[in-house]
């Protein structure tokens, strides 16, 4: 079955026919033409009202517009809530939720009113996207409503993941037309030969039908429909629903927020391998590109100060002294590129497009204390690991290249650059990015290990992957315990400020004390306990 499904509301959802019937019947009155026979004006519920009034009652548009006018008059205080859920729906719709459907709504009403009704009746946060009309008239077609669904669901190259569930001749018309299939819904406004006429795929005689949507397979569906059929107390489906996955799923009652959260494999958007390969490569070509841009640029500049091409060499040792400035102007503008891409990848997870979302940001000032404290402690101790075993012996080219680098320049560039803009930029791409993309595809353990050697090897020579990687995976851990970005920049600040003022002065203490140190070690140790209980155990507690 389809991932996901946008409803009809109107005989669909809500049985409102009696609150459209009086408003109807109401508007008729005020214009002179009194209906009788209110049952007649069943054929109201469901089709954009403007059209149907110059259909049933043969106004002109200038006078259906004014039976619209009359027909809200009395919608909006009375006739809205004229109008019950249709048995079992609540229970339809959390078992789709658990057997991870994407929901819409897909309605001619005007939206106001459609996000009013189903706040009425508690249901709207089970819905991605509720789309409707404009109240001035615009988007009553129904294709047009779900061409606006699927645009704001990012979904117009993805039809085919789409279900629309109607009880209407138009509701079916409008999916066909927009290139999705419709299930057609009886216990509504419209007829089986009605829907059936119209190209529905699938006719559903209850809302306990329905149930084959939670389908992910032909398979299944005898079980999942089984499955809304056999509540029948009126306990909440929720419950029942999980008891018949049970035997497959264990008991998912049991299972707390984030166990649920953290189930794999998650939703990915369909991404292929090589769709998702690439969605982890190209955030690199883009920091690559834009500090390659920035160094052409300065290069080129330096040379013609210089008076031309024959000052090629004060040029190129101008531009090695220029190493920070170079990589300020390349940081932020992939910063600026990449935060894009961040921001679009969040509203794809919120939306439930691409994998699963944190809820919540879970970082009280505790947390942002502990991480800045856990930070400057594990890369203290891996600066002190890293001289231990003489891998700065070993492989002497990073610290050549950092004093030419970095030495002799200000310490507010050294501050801005190194501190600051670069963890921003870094953390974008490697934790924003890289990281929660691959935890969008895989667990989030191998994530974690994934993202940070690709930091590692980002940092372009041993010593540094080694520092790197170890930073990566704690920074991966702060981000997915915390689910925010800003705990894992933090964090990454303070340990690069540190590295560059912090760590020689704490070398410089222990220097002189014998097994000065081992003591500085388990110090550095000893630190980063507290910081990991409020990581790992305060939250649980």
């Amino acid at each position: 079955m389809s991932q996901v499904i946008l409803f009809d509301l109107d005989g669909t959802l809500t049985e409102s026919g009696e609150g459209i019937i009086n408003c109807v019947a109401y508007a008729l009155e005020k214009l002179g033409k009194k209906e009788e026979h209110p049952e007649k004006l069943q054929c109201f519920v469901g089709p954009p009202l403007k059209e149907q009034f110059m259909k049933y009652a043969g106004l002109s548009e200038e006078e259906a517009e004014q039976a619209v006018v009359y027909y809200r008059e009395r919608y909006t205080t009375k006739g809205m809530f004229e109008n019950c859920l249709y048995p079992k729906v609540p229970e339809l719709l959390e078992l789709l939720k658990i057997n991870d459907k994407i929901l819409g709504v897909a309605s001619s009403k005007p939206e106001v009113y459609v996000k009013q009704i189903l706040e009425h009746f508690q249901i709207a946060d089970y819905f991605t996207a509720i789309v409707g009309s404009e109240l001035d008239g615009r988007r009553t077609d129904k294709a047009e409503v779900i061409e606006e669904a699927l645009r704001r669901m990012h979904l117009e190259e993805e039809r085919d993941k789409v279900l629309m569930v109607g009880d209407r001749s138009h509701d079916v018309q409008g999916a066909v037309s927009c290139g999705l299939q419709c299930i057609g819904v009886t216990y509504g406004y419209g007829s089986r030969e009605e829907l059936e006429s119209a190209g529905a795929v699938y006719i559903a005689d209850s809302v306990e039908d329905l149930g084959i949507l939670a389908s992910p397979n032909d398979e299944e569906t005898t079980e999942k429909v089984e499955s809304v059929r056999k509540d029948t107390s009126g306990s909440m489906m929720h419950v029942s629903a999980k008891a018949s996955f049970a035997k497959k799923m264990g008991p998912v009652e049991e299972n707390t927020e984030e166990e649920r959260e953290n189930e794999y494999p998650k939703k990915t958007s369909g991404y292929s391998t090589v769709r998702q390969i690439w969605r982890l490569v190209y955030p690199f070509l883009i920091h690559y590109g834009a500090t390659m841009l920035a160094t052409i640029a300065l290069y080129l500049s330096y040379i013609f100060q210089a008076g031309g091409v024959q000052e090629i060499a004060s040029a190129g040792k101008r531009l090695l002294q220029s190493t920070l400035y170079v990589t300020l102007i390349g940081d932020v503008a992939a910063g600026v590129i990449l935060y894009l891409f961040y921001r679009k990848d969040q509203q794809r997870r919120k939306e439930g497009f691409s994998g699963n979302r944190k809820n919540f940001v879970w970082a009280p000032p505790v947390i942002w204390f502990s991480v800045i404290v856990l930070a400057i402690a594990i890369g203290q101790f891996l600066n002190d690991f890293i001289q231990v075993i003489h891998l700065n012996d070993l492989f002497p080219g990073y610290s050549q290249v950092s004093e030419k680098a970095f030495g002799g320049q200000s310490m507010g560039l050294m501050i801005l650059v190194v501190g600051i803009i670069g963890p921003v930029c870094e953390e974008l791409m490697f934790r924003g990015i890289i990281f929660h993309r691959l935890k969008d595809w895989i667990r989030p353990e191998i994530a974690i290990v994934v993202s940070a050697v690709l930091f590692g090897i980002y940092h372009g020579n041993v010593v540094q992957f080694f520092y790197a990687t170890c930073m990566g995976i704690m920074l991966a851990i702060v981000y997915d315990k915390t689910g925010t970005l800003w705990t894992s920049i933090v964090a990454h600040v303070a340990a690069n400020l540190w590295s560059l003022f912090g760590s020689g002065p704490w070398n410089a203490l222990w220097q002189g004390i014998p097994a000065g140190m081992i003591f500085s070690v388990v110090i550095e140790i000893l630190l980063c306990v507290i910081p990991v209980y409020w990581l790992f155990g305060y939250k649980r507690k």
